[in-house]
């Protein structure tokens, strides 16, 4: 596997200048961002064919063990706060369960039932998309909650860093990345973590955007649970509106934090009839703002 192959680029790197090792590791990780390249029409694809399932109910599925099941739990941690997309519809599973998200837990990655029973209580359907990250693509966990997701019909997605890998044969949609040796021989916390940090990135994004969780270049949907929030909210409903910051506060107050109905009662000058039409629209604010 090229993912645990010692390069010998990096041959005596221990004895290298601290400026000569923080070189090398920006162009492994600069190498592993322009990989990305390869993919984006497979990405497209996926997003083509996740974006109907979501819009009928379909929830969003990350899997991995280890760094790549941490690096799951982030993408689905962040989707609430900044697109408001519901906690149930964004579920994370990881070997050895949230204590991993911490702690190394012995074994749990090579346990492909425990990956099998998690993906079971979680009752997946046809709607639902599976994404399962694996810099080897050989990981038994993984390689259960794959399995049990392809059983149900779910549209499944893996992403690895191995060719030819059981995770990639698998997969309905492949999303192979070749990352290549990493700096430190077999620390896919790097460069493939990178890639795949990249990716779920790309994919969650192009899906809230599409779904008018995204106005503009504006997060409209992100729900304000601190002070920075709170003014990120005015200055959203403020430049969208063109109006003053008291204003914008005002109606955010209104509409209880809500910045995407915010600009709209700014228009309509009436709560209902806002709600109303944001519900029309399904959401898109660009349409509730040139009705």
């Amino acid at each position: 596997m090229n993912t645990e192959k010692k390069s010998d680029r990096y041959n005596k790197i221990d004895l290298w200048e601290t400026k000569d090792i923080l070189q090398a590791i920006l162009e492994s990780q600069l190498n592993a961002v322009s990989i990305i390249e390869n993919v984006l029409s497979d990405l497209e694809v996926a997003i083509t064919k996740a974006l109907p399932l979501i819009k009928g109910g379909g929830r969003i599925i990350c899997a991995g063990a280890g760094t790549s099941g941490r690096i799951a739990a982030q993408e689905c941690s962040e989707l609430f706060p900044t697109f408001s997309w519901p906690k149930e519809k964004t579920i994370f599973l990881i070997a050895g369960g949230h204590k991993a998200l911490t702690d190394a837990i012995e074994h749990a990655e090579d346990d492909i039932e425990s990956g099998e029973k998690e993906t079971k209580k979680l009752k997946l359907n046809r709607k639902d998309i599976v994404i399962c990250l694996s810099a080897s693509g050989r990981t038994p966990y993984t390689l259960g909650v794959l399995r049990e997701a392809n059983l149900a019909g779910s549209l499944t997605i893996g992403i690895a860093s191995t060719a030819h890998s059981p995770l990639l044969k698998e997969a309905q949609i492949k999303l192979f990345v070749d990352t290549g040796p990493e700096i430190i021989a077999g620390s896919t916390r790097m460069k493939a973590g990178t890639a795949q940090k990249i990716l779920l990135n790309m994919f969650t994004s192009t899906l809230m955007i599409h779904l008018n969780r995204v106005y503009d270049s504006y997060m409209v949907d992100l729900v304000a649970t601190n002070e920075k929030l709170i003014n990120r909210s005015i200055h959203i409903v403020s430049d969208i509106c063109k109006v003053d910051n008291e204003t914008a506060h005002t109606a955010l107050i209104k509409c209880k934090g809500n910045a995407k109905l915010a600009c709209v009662y700014i228009k309509k000058k009436d709560l209902k009839q806002a709600e109303k039409l944001l519900k029309e629209y399904e959401g898109n604010l660009r349409k509730c703002l040139e009705d």
